[in-house]
């Protein structure tokens, strides 16, 4: 059970990740199926049969080249039975011999001097890797691990330097360029046979300029006007990829290579060598229509009748979808190393995926996204345009990346934050890149283009265009990047490439071309598509979190740790912000959403919560304004708690300069003031976080103020009321109060006359304080008094943004995301229950 436990990762947005598949259950039954399930069976017994068999293993070196195995084992044969030896020449003199047993394995290594042939061998025990499984060793790309990455950055002599290197290490080399190019001309050769005059164009990261090492193959099949495949046509005689594809495929899907052998060195030289482009493909012959199976809907006769049961389906089936099946039917059975391929005819636009066993490319192919092609070709005709535009894009992703900003569901895919930095750099003064509609007007006869009553013109020929005025520097541009998006209206606005600047939606789309557009929590147009929204998947609690992540990357970016080079051998530059961040602090950084209502009376009330219902010890700290300018900043020093202060300067962001959001004094009611965090107290992912904001936690008392007079920060929160920027309070706990409390509160009930439910205010927060009390007296019953408290956070409340966020400061125990989850639907809920 143990084993299990280490394989399974909570997630901080909810779920788990088992590491040894690699794969992401949404809850805990899907987790159990999946521990039970023979996939991840598999991988158990396959990793306790590589422990066993390294544990009778030795590493034998030493012996001259023309000694084979067998010689080998009839000399270990002398310490006892050889299950099988394992030979590499190529990177030198060296064996792995697998012995039958422990104890043979033992004898041998008491031995205290071998040698065969006159030559002395060196024979010690076999080094213990951790393992590592099939699906985890895939030829797909080798991206650069953490430490790797780091450790080339940390050499790097500015923050330029850095960005340049980044792109440099994560970008496609040029085998993997070839590698997909060949893929490409195998599955074009096979769809030719089927559908003549089709032509199969590769789009999206692999052609787009922004790869990345293990980037899906994304393609395009242009059928033209062909309506129906060739049903009877000649094979192919000589392919003319046979000349270029070596060793042959097998047709079972067992795994890599690797996996035949039941140790980790494991193959021969003829097959454990780099594979290069040629020899990650297969010499098959390529299948013709006639060796489709005779359930392939290719075989099917063509008489009168079939034709009427084919109109019949089609009335149930759309086109598009059966020829969506038919192209995924062809991939399956005549595309050697094809596998796992599934047609998914409900996304957005349709595509079947498939994933390619030889290179170890998943990718998908698509029949309707013609548009698809002019984004790629935009996307490289930006980064062709000025040089700075690549090594921003990557950071950006790589930053977004470690802060869980990027991915799936509700999170911003890769093309929706490359188009975000473009908008960005078109709102430059002067602008680094030029609008869409600025290139519509540039472009030649020859590249008109219009897609689906869209226009996609554009040059295509940087040398048509002049280059931008702009000389700003990389590490200039990465951190008004982050200044910016801090301060842009997501919601109430659309970012628009087409036109370079923001459009106001709050009143409804301004054009009934965009009729279709859907709206949300953060507006992002795609440059031709103009009903496209490709942010329109971002929830609120993801937008809110990019803004406060952008915030507090923005106040690192004006420190000397991201300026200067560190002279101690610190983390410096990029290092910090591409550090991934830890469950906590990407729960610090998300915002929970709090009921409408007056900000000192929710203020009072979330106190009040906090203190009676949840039983936090809530220490009072010191009213702390904060100056309107922008004329101090606070720096942060790697290692240390305390901050130095800069003469001021002030960000731009676009058409104005961002001020740092104030905090004002007490909200009123029961005077609780903003609570000051001392030097000292621990730091938990703080040195990209910024102080004053949502989600960091609040600055230091002992930080010095800019002389001159100081005046709180206040937001207007209704009629003729002020209110202050934001407010934030330090909390303790020392019980799980958070933990049990439907089953005591349902037990108190129980015991209550009647067990009514509380209708009133007073009853609700008086039986959740006794709750509270309970679960504390449990607590205390079972465990010894302690001397530090299980849990400190701040809470901080913005009442611009009518959210609250959690920031830890003390979490031994690793508690706080089981908290956090709990605060944010219980939270919400107990103020509209007190107000």
């Amino acid at each position: 059970m143990d084993v299990v436990d280490s394989d399974v990762e909570p997630l901080p947005r909810g779920g788990f990740r088992c590491r040894l598949c690699h794969v992401t259950p949404a809850n805990r039954p899907s987790l159990d199926a999946h521990l039970g399930g023979r996939k991840h069976q598999h991988l158990v017994e396959l990793r306790a049969a590589r422990k066993a068999q390294g544990l009778r293993s030795v590493f034998v070196s030493g012996f001259p080249r023309d000694v084979d195995s067998s010689q080998l084992t009839e000399y270990f044969q002398a310490f006892g039975p050889v299950a099988s030896v394992v030979m590499d020449k190529d990177k030198g003199v060296f064996a792995i011999v697998e012995m039958g047993d422990v104890a043979s394995r033992e004898a041998a290594l008491s031995q205290p001097q071998h040698s065969l042939r006159g030559h002395r061998l060196r024979v010690r025990p076999r080094e213990q890797k951790a393992f590592q499984s099939p699906a985890s060793r895939s030829s797909r790309g080798a991206s650069p691990d953490s430490h790797q990455l780091a450790g080339a950055l940390a050499e790097a002599r500015d923050v330029e330097s850095q960005m340049v290197r980044l792109v440099e290490l994560r970008e496609l080399n040029e085998a993997e360029r070839q590698l997909r190019s060949l893929v490409v001309a195998l599955m074009q050769e096979v769809f030719a046979e089927f559908f003549p005059g089709c032509v199969l164009h590769p789009f999206g990261s692999s052609v787009n300029s922004f790869d990345v090492h293990g980037c899906d193959l994304d393609l395009f099949l242009d059928l033209g006007d062909l309506e129906e495949p060739q049903a009877v046509l000649k094979a192919p005689e000589s392919p003319s990829l046979d000349s270029a594809l070596a060793s042959p495929l097998d047709s079972q899907p067992p795994a890599s290579p690797r996996d035949a052998d039941t140790l980790d060195l494991e193959t021969p030289p003829s097959s454990s060598a780099p594979q290069t482009p040629d020899s990650a493909l297969a010499s098959e012959p390529i299948a013709s229509p006639q060796s489709l199976p005779p359930t392939s809907p290719l075989r099917e006769p063509r008489s009168e009748e079939d034709l009427g049961s084919r109109e019949m389906r089609s009335k149930e089936k759309p086109e598009g979808a059966a020829m969506l099946e038919l192209v995924g039917s062809i991939l399956r059975g005549c595309v050697p190393g094809v596998y796992r391929v599934q047609t998914v005819p409900s996304a957005r636009c349709p595509v079947i995926k498939f994933c390619h066993r030889p290179s170890g490319l998943h990718g998908d192919v698509s029949l309707s996204n013609r548009l698809a092609l002019h984004n790629s070709c935009f996307l490289s005709l930006c980064s062709e345009l000025d040089r700075r535009v690549r090594p921003l894009v990557y950071t950006i992703r790589c930053w977004a990346q470690g802060r869980g900003l990027s991915g799936s569901g509700p999170l911003l895919n890769n093309y929706a934050l490359t188009l975000l930095v473009i908008y960005f750099l078109q709102t430059r003064d002067p602008p680094v890149l030029p609008t869409v509609s600025q290139l519509a007007q540039k472009a030649g006869n020859g590249e008109q283009a219009e897609v689906d009553g869209w226009d996609c013109s554009f040059p295509r020929d940087t040398s048509q265009l002049e280059p931008s005025t702009n000389a700003e520097p990389l590490s200039s541009l990465l951190a008004q990047f982050f200044s910016c998006v801090s301060c842009w209206d997501l919601g109430s606005s659309l970012l628009s490439l087409r036109e370079g600047q923001a459009v106001p939606v709050a009143g409804g789309l301004p054009c009934s071309l965009w009729e279709g557009l859907r709206l949300g929590p953060m507006n992002l147009q795609d440059p031709f598509d103009l009903s496209h929204n490709v942010a329109a998947n971002v929830t609120s609690r993801v937008a809110g979190r990019l803004q406060n992540c952008c915030r507090a990357a923005a106040s690192y970016c004006r420190s000397l740790q991201y300026q200067q080079r560190s002279s101690r051998g610190r983390d410096w530059g990029l290092l910090p912000l591409l550090q991934p961040s830890s469950p906590a602090s990407l729960l610090s950084a998300t915002p929970i959403p709090l009921p409408p209502a007056p900000f000192p009376q929710l203020s009072v009330a979330l106190v009040r919560v906090l203190k009676e219902a949840l039983g936090c010890h809530i220490e009072q700290g010191t009213k702390r304004p904060r100056s309107e300018g922008g004329g101090v900043e606070d720096l942060h020093q790697a290692g240390t708690g305390k901050r130095q202060r800069l003469s001021g300067q002030k960000r731009s962001c676009e058409a104005g300069d961002t001020q740092p959001q104030g905090r004002g004094g007490p909200p009123g009611g029961d005077g609780v003031e903003e609570m000051v965090v001392e030097t000292g107290e621990p730091r938990q992912d703080w040195a990209v976080q910024s102080p004053g904001q949502p989600g960091c936690p609040p600055m230091t008392s002992a930080e010095k103020r800019q002389p001159g007079p100081a005046a709180p920060a206040v937001l207007p929160a209704g009629e003729g009321e002020l209110t202050p920027a934001s407010e934030s309070w330090r909390c303790t706990l020392w019980h799980r109060t958070w933990q049990g409390r439907r089953r005591a509160r349902r037990r108190l009930q129980q015991q209550a006359a009647g067990g009514s439910q509380p209708v009133t205010r007073a009853e609700w927060l008086a039986t959740e304080a006794q709750v509270t009390q309970e679960l504390q007296g449990l607590a205390a019953c079972e465990q010894s008094p302690q001397a530090k408290p299980l849990l400190a956070f701040v809470v901080s409340v913005s009442p611009a943004d009518r959210t609250l966020t959690v920031t830890p400061l003390q979490d031994a125990q690793g508690l706080f995301p089981d908290l956090f989850h709990f605060l944010q639907g219980f939270l919400p809920q107990a103020l509209r229950n007190v107000l």
